[in-house]
């Protein structure tokens, strides 16, 4: 079994035997510590031995039901080599900041299924394997939202699975037509993205197969107008499956868009660009302005998540080297700061009981620490020079002027509104009376610091070193675009 196969079925086999085994939760929470550290240990030896000049690598085939051309098909390359490593990283250090927080079985057990699911999707390279784990990784997060959410959750998780399974039987029917035609074409199934992308459609065809993905991605990631279940779910969930929602089931739906569409459907891709990139543009705005308007912390970063989104979505439709690869790195970036955000938000849930904007205030007078680290990872969202985020957003500001001076013009322009907004909540949070609920606001304790001090450092790098990151996705992205027939600047 290939590293890459561990990657993903330990966290999932693993959890496997936590739900039929009955053991008290200091031990689930100790085993999930160990199997997300081997995960993360693993993923650290795969980046170092990465080779970012080769292609697809580390690929595994397995024939599975030969009959249809099923197979387990895996590989890694420079796009997602990001998620991976997002993936392996952030998860362990979810449970040590919140492993006080969190006593039900259920909580670690789903997180454990969700890792494995995201890991088994951005390495599938079989289409009816990646819906595979795509569903493992979707329904972890109904569960819990369902059993450990806030509010309305029951109501939120029957909306948020309603979105869910229509944006997945679109995905499953465009994937099951495509691979008809290439029966009816080639003689024999497949399911086999490098087969499937020799399939040839009409223009009506192509355009409703495109549909189908798109749904499905647009509804993860989300992008306008398919973004109503945003606000509501991650008000109403525990805060580890909100990590996990924008850290990395968001990242992989802008991911999908990259890997599957512009290889199956680059010429339809090509053709409605200008529409998606109008709409990623909408939605740097829309979703910014209404961001600024929210007085609930968690609803205020799901738009600012969403806004971030929409300019990755730019970033890749402006078909464009710069744009790739600025997106590419942005996925990366944005995993980490949201994480390290959210995660500091269930910590102030915790100190305060409340999400509030008025009931919190003033907390840099009396947790310095905690001040400290917040503003950082907030200015860190909007790309603050010498952090990750600054150098992807100058690189698709880049491509996105080189695509139209005035998209480029927009794009640069409407990222300083997340900027407004974040001042506004840092000022608000941070600074200003203290409140009767931060009044005896408890400070960064160890076991907080131990989470949030590596991902600190790990955006600082990034936007100090930028060149030791890029140099993984760069040939990936000028291979790409040189095949696609895409400005590669050369």
């Amino acid at each position: 079994m290939s590293v890459l196969s561990i990657m993903i079925f330990l966290p999932i086999a693993t959890a496997l035997i936590l739900f039929i085994a009955r053991i008290n939760i200091n031990t689930v929470k100790i085993i999930y510590m160990i199997v997300t550290f081997v995960v993360m240990y693993l993923a650290i030896g795969l980046y170092m031995d990465f080779d970012p000049n080769a292609s697809m690598q580390l690929v595994e085939f397995h024939p599975w039901i030969a009959e249809y051309g099923i197979a387990y098909h895996i590989g890694v390359d420079g796009v997602s080599l990001g998620i991976v490593m997002m993936n392996a990283i952030i998860m362990p250090l979810v449970a040590i900041a919140l492993y006080k927080q969190r006593d039900k079985h259920g909580y670690w057990i789903n997180l454990l299924f969700v890792q494995g699911g995201i890991m088994g999707a951005v390495l599938s390279l079989d289409l009816m394997l990646f819906y595979l784990f795509w569903e493992v990784m979707l329904l972890p997060i109904f569960f819990m939202i369902g059993l450990f959410g806030y509010g309305r959750n029951h109501f939120i998780t029957m909306k948020f699975n309603m979105y869910t399974i229509f944006g997945s039987l679109m995905m499953l029917i465009a994937i099951l037509y495509i691979a008809v035609q290439y029966k009816e074409q080639f003689g024999t199934y497949s399911f086999d993205l490098y087969d499937l992308k020799n399939t040839t459609l009409n223009t009506t065809e192509s355009l409703l197969v495109f549909s189908g993905f798109m749904i499905a991605f647009a509804i993860k990631i989300p992008i306008f107008p398919f973004h109503t279940w945003l606000s509501d779910t991650y008000r109403s969930a525990p805060i580890g499956a909100v990590i996990v929602m924008s850290a990395l089931m968001a990242k992989l739906g802008a991911y999908a868009i990259w890997r599957f569409l512009f290889t199956l459907l680059n010429e339809t891709s090509h053709e409605v660009a200008p529409y998606f990139i109008s709409i990623g543009l909408f939605g740097l705005i829309y979703f910014g302005i209404s961001a600024m308007s929210q007085i609930h912390l968690k609803r205020m970063f799901a738009l600012s998540s969403a806004s971030h989104l929409s300019l990755i979505v730019v970033g890749f439709f402006i078909y464009d080297v710069y744009g790739l690869v600025g997106s590419s790195y942005l996925i990366v970036s944005h995993a980490v700061s949201s994480a390290a955000l959210f995660l500091m938000v269930g910590m102030m849930y915790e100190r305060t009981k409340s999400h509030y904007l008025d009931v919190l205030g003033g907390i840099a007078s009396v947790a310095p620490r905690f001040a400290v680290f917040f503003a950082f990872f907030a200015l860190s969202i909007v790309g603050v020079p010498l952090t990750g985020g600054f150098v992807a957003e100058v690189l698709i500001v880049l491509g996105a002027f080189d695509y139209n001076i005035g998209v480029g013009f927009i794009t640069a322009t409407t990222i300083l509104i997340a900027m407004l907004f974040m001042f506004k909540m840092i000022s608000q949070v941070l600074y200003g009376k203290v409140t009767e609920a931060t009044k005896n606001f408890e400070d960064l304790r160890i076991h907080e610091l131990v989470a949030l001090v590596p991902l600190a450092l790990l955006v600082l790098a990034m936007g100090i070193f930028p060149n030791y990151f890029i140099k993984k996705i760069e040939p990936t992205a000028k291979s790409y675009t040189v095949e696609k027939g895409m400005n590669t600047h050369e």
